[in-house]
């Protein structure tokens, strides 16, 4: 693919570390340059993110920090008050109240409780589509005021691009920055994150265009933003999951079982944690799975490869991994955290090793085992199975519901539930998990057809469908 364009200037703002690893590793940067585009790179991490993607790339990277920016209590007030009452709306609309569930401000301190007291209080007088149309309205009104703003324009008329790309809707730094480049005729598109993150109402600012996974979701921003005319949004698919295609970076078993410390010839199941709010009892399902497999013969038994959540670091699973040394072997995430703050996503950011270790996880393992987990996308890649745990754990608070979890709207993409493995109670667990590793094809079919539905396939092409789209809309 080579495009008739000359010396276009891209700028790429990545909000977080997840934007390295989706779009900096992939094949993106070298597709841009061999159709001859200048590549800027906006961000507000640490120099040393940029360092590892110029390492792999061999490459020097053009890049800026972004000025401050600190949004007014009344632009806040604005943006979250949109967010709940387009959650309210859309789920009478749709009839799913789980949709609502998506509301989890932080009431850390009584000045947030009073806060978000108000936002939810004012919530209850906004009904209809056209009054969420008219809080983004005044939202943009303010940013638009922001004394901020001034900071952003004079970084866009210095490094002068001619087109920006923000990897994640949600960033509330990209307001500004796309306000700035409005008033300068600046070109602006933002990628939509992930396939479940449409029903989530976190879009914080309007772009020229929207890069999304699928025919899907394209449809989907025709339901939660009317408003947004379907020429603007463009199919491009994703381009973490070219990282599956690349021959290269696989191992052989061998050399991958003895890196690690597992026995080749026997299955390996890959759990894969959640982090501790939206997965807060991986640690217990965690010890079931393992005590399920220690009933089977040894010689037949699968091993468990533990990968946590990168920002999960807490200890709830020390003990599990300790008591079931035997069956579990933790392979931690490579991820790199700034200002020690392992919690904050927008500091951590993955090293390009961790995109090999994952593929290579991915590869090997007979199938994953989680909650609910994108990961089901992932394991896809090679036709493995997904197990998604379906009941509620031992001492689990009265409040979490495994059933509310799979009610989720973005499940509703699911063309069949043999798409996956579902372990309904603890009894089911050595069965199922055995059964789906020794005919683990017998659900190829509906899982191929969940991921062709959300991903655009083939998924390789995904740099070269962004650097199309993005040079085309210049």
């Amino acid at each position: 693919m080579l495009l008739n364009m000359i010396n276009k200037r891209v700028a790429i703002f990545l909000p977080d570390g997840v934007g390295i690893r989706n779009y900096l590793f992939s094949d993106l940067i070298k597709k841009l340059k061999q159709n001859n585009a200048e590549v800027i790179i906006y961000h507000k991490i640490g120099d040393a993110a940029l360092l590892e993607t110029q390492r792999i790339h061999g490459v020097e990277m053009e890049s800026y920090s972004l000025p401050n920016y600190k949004e007014s209590a009344l632009e806040k007030f604005y943006r979250e008050l949109d967010c709940l009452v387009r959650l309210k709306f859309f789920g009478r609309k749709l009839n799913n109240p789980t949709i609502v569930t998506n509301w989890r401000p932080p009431k850390r301190t009584r000045m947030l409780k009073v806060f978000y007291s108000g936002v939810e209080f004012f919530s209850r007088f906004f009904k209809s589509y056209n009054a969420i149309l008219k809080i983004e309205k005044l939202y943009r009104r303010r940013a638009q005021q922001s004394a901020f703003l001034n900071g952003y324009v004079s970084l866009l008329q210095n490094t002068k691009p001619d087109i920006i790309l923000c990897t994640h809707q949600r960033s509330i730094l990209a307001t500004p920055l796309f306000e700035a480049a409005r008033q300068l005729g600046i070109k602006t598109v933002t990628a939509i994150y992930s396939w479940d993150n449409l029903p989530k109402a976190r879009m914080a600012f309007r772009a020229d265009k929207y890069f999304v996974w699928s025919d899907y979701m394209r449809d989907e921003i025709g339901i939660y933003y009317p408003e947004i005319s379907q020429d603007k949004v463009v199919v491009t698919g994703t381009p973490q999951f070219e990282f599956y295609r690349k021959q290269e970076y696989l191992l052989t078993r061998t050399d991958f079982c003895q890196k690690y410390g597992f026995d080749a010839n026997r299955p390996i199941i890959c759990y894969s944690g959640g982090d501790t709010l939206t997965s807060p009892y991986d640690q217990v399902y965690l010890k079931d799975l393992a005590q399920a497999l220690q009933d089977i013969p040894m010689e037949r038994r699968p091993q468990i490869l533990f990968r946590r959540c990168p920002v999960d670091w807490s200890p709830r699973f020390d003990k599990v991994l300790t008591d079931f040394s035997d069956v579990i072997i933790s392979v931690d995430p490579l991820w790199t955290y700034e200002k020690n703050d392992i919690e904050n996503w927008t500091l951590t950011y993955p090293k390009f090793e961790d995109v090999v270790l994952l593929v290579n996880v991915a590869y090997h393992c007979d199938m994953v085992y989680n909650v609910g987990s994108t990961m089901a996308h992932d394991y896809s890649m090679f036709d493995k199975p997904a197990c998604y745990i379906n009941y509620n754990p031992d001492g689990a608070d009265k409040l979490y519901s495994i059933d509310e979890i799979y009610q989720y709207q973005h499940f509703r993409s699911m063309p069949s539930p043999e798409a996956v493995i579902w372990i309904m109670s603890k009894n089911d667990i050595a069965g199922k998990v055995m059964h789906s590793i020794e005919n683990g094809g017998n659900h190829s079919l509906q899982r191929k057809a969940w991921v062709e539905k959300v991903i655009l396939h083939p998924v390789e092409k995904a740099s070269d469908n962004i650097t199309k789209a993005l040079l085309e809309a210049v």
